[in-house]
């Protein structure tokens, strides 16, 4: 019996994107923390567990129907023009009940009442990952449990004040959706922001050597988070261990008056040419931006001030 994977339904300007991912059957979850070695086996294993790939399913979302089809990767994605209210349920065909989710983590997110959403990404932003050095990647992933992985303390700290704003958070990462639970798990741990998690395509191990996934992926999944949540402005974070800047530069020019802030955080021990250029480009545009490295603290009461500030 195939199983959800992931689900997640955020409400936008009266409408709700859906998207998830469809296994034949579930890799793993972290019910309980685990030794190393078992957090390398399901990790792996992750790499191993065929999707649900190129298949008819129907979706019953508060009293209406869909049908759609998975993807190559067992995805599935779908807008609808309300606000989801109940989880949904996916049937597939010649089976009564629906399909079971396995997740914990939350299905459905909400609007905020505040005046501004954050667009965070995940790698080296709220978790420190490598993801500059692939080994070093793959070595954290296959034998650091999520409970012993190191958040990034600035951000932490911008978090609760997030929270103190009533800003919802949305994390838009290239981690592919394998790392799911790992996240998810990671987050509820270390009891940061419970926002939707949108990731990449699942991915065989074959494609994790040379995983596709788009050059713009995730520049078009912020514009169209933005698009169609004309009532907030936005706070965005990354990193500068790969395009994060060159990205947000791109979407701040493209809204030039929906972006409150940039937080950028530097990864090494100092700041390539490269990574200079990019920043030059992004203050450039014009926006509010921050560059901040692990040695930094985040000052609250200046940080309060600011966004206070922009609600005048």
């Amino acid at each position: 019996m195939p199983i959800i994977w992931q689900i997640s339904a955020i409400h936008l300007d009266k409408k709700t994107l859906l998207s998830g991912v469809l296994l034949k059957r579930s890799p793993f979850t972290y019910n309980k923390k685990i030794s190393q070695f078992k957090n390398f086996l399901k990790v792996t294993k992750s790499y191993f567990v065929p999707a649900y790939a190129n298949k008819e399913i129907s979706i019953s979302i508060d009293g209406k129907t869909h049908q759609i089809a998975t993807d190559n990767n067992g995805g599935f994605s779908l807008v609808v023009d309300f606000l989801i209210k109940n989880n949904p349920e996916i049937r597939i065909e010649g089976i009564k009940n629906p399909l079971k989710i396995i997740q914990r983590y939350p299905v459905i997110f909400s609007n905020s009442d505040g005046d501004f959403d954050v667009i965070s990404d995940i790698d080296d932003t709220i978790i420190v990952s490598k993801t500059a050095e692939a080994l070093k990647r793959m070595r954290i992933l296959a034998f650091k449990i999520p409970q012993r992985r190191k958040t990034i303390p600035y951000t932490y700290h911008l978090f609760e004040i997030f929270k103190e704003q009533h800003a919802r958070v949305i994390y838009v990462s290239k981690s592919e959706s394998n790392l799911f639970a790992l996240i998810s798990a990671f987050i509820e741990h270390n009891k940061l922001p419970k926002g939707s998690l949108i990731l990449t395509s699942y991915l065989k191990l074959i494609q994790l050597l040379n995983p596709k996934k788009g050059r713009n992926y995730k520049l078009n999944t912020i514009k169209f988070i933005i698009e169609n949540s004309s009532k907030k402005s936005f706070v965005l974070l990354g990193d500068d261990s790969q395009k994060d800047m060159n990205i947000y530069s791109d979407v701040v020019r493209a809204y030039p008056n929906r972006i409150l802030k940039i937080y950028i955080r530097q990864t090494g021990l100092t700041i390539r040419k490269h990574q200079k250029k990019m920043w030059e480009s992004l203050k450039q545009t014009g926006v509010n931006a921050t560059y901040f490295n692990s040695e930094d603290e985040v000052n609250k009461q200046n940080e309060i001030k600011f966004f206070n500030k922009q609600k005048i």
